[in-house]
């Protein structure tokens, strides 16, 4: 069983000003209206950022670009589901029909560094985020424990699904702008290309929207789509990128067409990255497994969540996300390349090769755990697990980083594939710490283009969703410094 599709659309588009309703900005910028002379005086002052990727990296960005005034904020993301990035979640079912649901991404997120309990905190009390408690084990030494569950909690999740969180965080930036700024999101929107302008020192954002701008999508479909000027015709004045795909070559999908020194530097910064495959299966019936989320010490799969242990995500089924370990995900990644070797073209990931290949292997390693009385259930293990009545899977090309010692090309884990490096070897992912001192920037910048970076592909922190949203952050903080607004 898959997933249906979703047709193309663009899912939401917000422009909301402090203490004004969208009747009045509309009717201030009205043909024939005595204030349309002075929008456009005060629209050629205002200073317009370009946030590619409404991820957390992105979502953490622009939430704090908005408490500036005087700004122009746009945030483009290209998912099929909307915002969310690595934190997306799925929901498959109608009223006619039985509901599934699963964090097919980031499963949850720690909160370890002071900056960050104290966000954690706010999006607690605002009902945003709660911490997850469960019956947690492990069959894995505690070093390579799946972000340390679950001997180092406390361990949050987004109420509702992982994705709600960047959903609520853009949605509270657009109304609670400061006046004079608004925040715009655009929704299955792909940025392709990048031009500044030498006189103006403005970036022109090209794109696609719809069909044509997914990850998924056919080839033959994207190569004959146009790209044109998307976002604010008048260009922006600083782009904080937050995929660092944005800076492959042409051939990926996720290229953001951005200047060639630039992403030598991110790639550079990067070294390597590791991939991760995730299968979603639904149960037909109830599986008698004891524990609500687990680490493993598997050759294939890693980590498994049940959906109806997190709050706000009740389904009708039992429900599993089965994480791959990165060796595994680079394995398959080998076998069946992102990059078509003759033809230079970009291979999306077919649902036909999801549900056939990673999708069963992560289901049949799940019931070799379970059913291994050696195992993490010994004596108590199952003897099979029930008929599935659901199973899709998602490949996470650039789904972590690598550990920094690791980004070399002595790392005996190291590999190059269609000619991006990636490194399968575990390390501590929690807590949360400073792992490079003398690097006093999460994020690479470039002020002479007035280009960024952010994410924790980028950071100098552990891995992870608070590297991630803390390097948002203090990229957004940067470009409001270089731009002149207090901070």
């Amino acid at each position: 069983v898959r997933p249906s599709t979703h047709p193309p659309r663009l899912l939401f588009w917000v422009c909301l000003r402090l203490g004004r309703s969208n009747r009045s900005i509309a009717g201030a910028d009205a043909p024939g209206n005595g204030n349309q002379k002075q929008s456009r005086e005060k629209a050629s002052i205002m200073k317009r950022i370009a946030v590619v990727g409404g991820g957390i990296t992105g979502s953490a960005a622009c939430r704090r670009l908005s408490k500036c005034p005087g700004l122009t904020i746009h945030i483009f993301d290209q998912g099929r589901r909307g915002v969310g990035g690595r934190t997306s979640s799925r929901c498959e079912g109608s009223d006619e029909a039985a509901t599934v649901r699963f964090d097919h991404g980031c499963q949850f997120f720690r909160a370890d560094t002071d900056r960050f309990k104290t966000l954690v905190k706010e999006w607690t009390e605002k009902g945003y985020v709660s911490e997850w408690s469960g019956d947690f084990r492990s069959s894995i030494k505690q070093e390579h424990e799946f972000f340390g569950l679950p001997s180092t909690p406390p361990f949050y999740v987004a109420v509702g699904g992982m994705q709600t969180l960047a959903r609520n965080i853009l949605t509270e930036a657009s109304e609670c702008t400061e006046e004079s700024s608004e925040v715009r999101i655009h929704e299955g929107v792909r940025v392709a290309q990048l031009n500044r302008d030498a006189g103006t020192k403005k970036w022109t954002l090209l794109g696609t929207s719809g069909e044509a701008a997914y990850h998924d999508t056919a080839e033959k479909l994207q190569k004959h789509s146009q790209t044109n000027v998307i976002g604010d015709q008048l260009g922006y004045d600083a782009v904080i990128l937050t995929d660092v795909s944005s800076s492959f070559g042409g051939w990926h999908r996720a290229s953001a067409g951005v200047p060639d020194s630039f992403a030598k530097a991110v790639r550079k910064r990067v070294g390597a990255r590791a991939p991760l495959f995730t299968a979603m299966i639904a149960f037909e019936k109830a599986t008698s497994i004891p524990f609500d989320a687990a680490s493993f010490d598997h050759p294939v799969a890693w980590f498994a969540a049940k959906t109806s242990s997190k709050p706000g995500m009740s389904t009708d089924y039992e429900c599993w996300t089965i994480v791959s370990t990165p060796n595994y995900a680079c394995q398959k990644i080998e076998e069946t390349p992102m990059q078509d070797p003759k033809t230079g073209e970009f291979i999306p990931q077919s649902p036909d090769y999801l549900t056939t290949v990673p999708g069963p292997d992560l289901l049949r390693a799940f019931e070799e755990i379970v059913c291994d009385k050696a195992g993490i259930l010994g004596n108590g293990a199952l003897t099979n697990l029930p008929k599935h009545i659901f199973m899709d899977a998602q490949r996470w090309g650039s789904a972590l980083p690598c550990h920094r010692h690791l980004r070399h090309e002595t790392s005996s884990t190291r590999r190059v594939l269609s000619g991006v490096t990636y490194d399968s070897g575990l390390h501590p992912l929690a807590p949360t710490r400073m792992e490079e001192e003398d690097d006093s920037k999460s994020f690479l910048a470039n002020d002479d283009l007035a280009l960024y970076q952010a994410g924790d592909m980028m950071s100098n922190h552990t891995p992870g969703m608070e590297s991630a949203a803390l390097s948002g952050i203090d990229a957004a903080e940067h470009v409001l410094s270089q731009l002149g607004h207090n901070i």
